[in-house]
């Protein structure tokens, strides 16, 4: 590689790569901004007090479980929690069930759904009563250990089971979220990334690597049919150069899936899980590869050159749902915009189509597995805000606003949800929004900077 190629390399991948490391202090939720072009109506539902009868926990540890219940039906994006009001506890503290759910009590409240939560030593029931048409459903018993980062994950799945008994949708709240977080280390006192997980809310954050060197770009291996293994992409600087790593479990040995020589950065996963992408300058330029591997052999095969252009640097490769295209950054038309080509076996190369027109300095994208929108981060006066573009209108808009630079996208399962990381001043954090409520959610928190959060089961 030629010293003009490489440091070209070197230039652009560290605006498209550390640009979000740049760390930034804490601001209120509130100062992101959050557009919608058409807002969805939340359906409200009442959740009442958790009741305790002969319980053995304390009122504390009910609380916590009704504020993590309270969490994932507030910002679920299809229901919104109703504030509590003495009347409709007072019917909720009735035994008996068929007085507390009388379709004339509820009915001038104007609320579709209610729920009353019991837990009677340690199982927790919960009945959820449709007013429409006096439906009344039990959910449980549900053992309760007492350990609240056990028992928060039975929380989860059960809001996840009522979003699926109201909307026929999957829910998202069993759903976990994988980032870098760089802290200084203490011997060295040089700065170090490791990759982490946390629950959906933020919750249960921990440490799944300890290579104590630079990791970054953490991508999930997604679900497909009954596969039970798991694992997840990074990329490490622990031999000086960025590899692509691949750790089935937060306990097995991480191994590198390519024999290719420079740099390789940014993986994407196909949905058939059976294809990583990613960046390489191995051919002397930075250029989009391709590569078969089998997470359940973890064979892989030789790398192919998907994509290349000779004043160009290729980035930040994603899959549509089909497996069929790639979408990936690239700025051989002069600015950085957001491409798309087909995957082909054919020799010769296919073009590149440009579908982001409306702002220059593009990075970052994200195909939702609807396959209808693609979420990415483009400068916009200044500061770098989440846009999506929609594949049916062929229009692309932006998604928020306000300070800080907000920086690589991913989508939920669901489509509906998006995480990213934001940054100013003097640290970065994680944010999720959704695509039916106009605000941001933080949801990191403690020491180090977070970014570059990606969303998977």
């Amino acid at each position: 590689m030629s010293s003009k190629s490489y440091i070209r390399f070197i230039s652009v991948c560290f605006f498209l790569l550390f640009f979000s490391s740049v760390i930034y202090a804490e601001r209120i939720e509130e100062e992101i901004r959050v557009h919608l072009p058409t807002i969805s109506p939340l359906q409200p539902i009442y959740l009442g007090k958790i009741f305790s009868q002969d319980a053995v926990f304390d009122v504390h540890y009910l609380n916590q479980l009704e504020a993590i219940l309270c969490y994932d039906l507030d910002y679920n994006g299809s229901t919104k929690v109703c504030q509590r009001t003495s009347d409709k506890e007072q019917l909720l503290r009735n035994k008996d069930l068929t007085a507390t759910f009388q379709i004339q009590n509820w009915k001038h409240f104007g609320i579709p759904f209610v729920i009353k939560c019991c837990v009677n030593q340690k199982q927790l029931t919960l009945y959820l009563f449709h007013v429409s048409n006096a439906c009344l459903r039990t959910f449980g018993p549900i053992s309760l250990s007492g350990n609240l980062s056990q028992d928060r994950k039975k929380i989860h799945k059960l809001a996840d089971t009522l979003h699926k008994t109201l909307f026929s949708i999957e829910g998202i709240a069993s759903t976990r979220i994988l980032f870098s977080q760089k802290t200084p280390h203490k011997e060295s006192e040089k700065w170090i990334s490791e990759i982490w997980e946390c629950d959906w809310d933020g919750a249960n954050a921990c440490q799944i690597t300890s290579e104590k060197a630079y990791c970054i770009t953490p991508i999930l291996l997604p679900k497909v049919d009954n596969s039970l293994k798991e694992g997840f992409f990074y990329v490490s600087y622990k031999t000086g150069q960025p590899k692509i790593y691949f750790q089935a479990s937060k306990t097995d040995k991480a191994r590198r899936i390519s024999s290719l020589r420079g740099n390789q950065l940014l993986p994407a996963i196909s949905p058939k899980r059976d294809k990583i992408a990613f960046i390489s300058d191995a051919s002397g330029r930075v250029d989009l590869f391709m590569q078969a591997f089998s997470p359940e052999t973890e064979k892989i095969k030789k790398p192919v050159q998907l994509y290349s252009h000779p004043h160009a640097v290729q980035a930040s490769p994603t899959f549509s749902p089909d497996g069929s295209k790639i979408a990936f950054a690239s700025n051989k038309d002069g600015g950085t915009r957001i491409f798309v080509i087909p995957i082909t076996s054919d020799k010769k190369r296919p073009p590149a189509v440009m579908i982001t027109k409306k702002n220059r300095e593009n990075s970052c994208p994200s195909w939702s597995s609807d396959g209808t929108k693609l979420a990415y981060s483009a400068k916009t006066n200044g500061i770098r805000q989440i846009w999506i573009y929609d594949f049916e209108k062929k229009e692309e808009w932006q998604l928020t606003s306000g300070s800080g630079d907000k920086e690589n996208p991913f989508w939920a399962p669901n489509s509906n949800h998006i995480v990213f990381n934001s940054i100013q001043d003097c640290k970065s954090e994680i944010y999720v929004v959704n695509l039916n409520q106009p605000q941001a959610i933080k949801i990191s928190r403690g020491l180090g900077k977070k970014h570059y959060p990606t969303w998977g089961l």
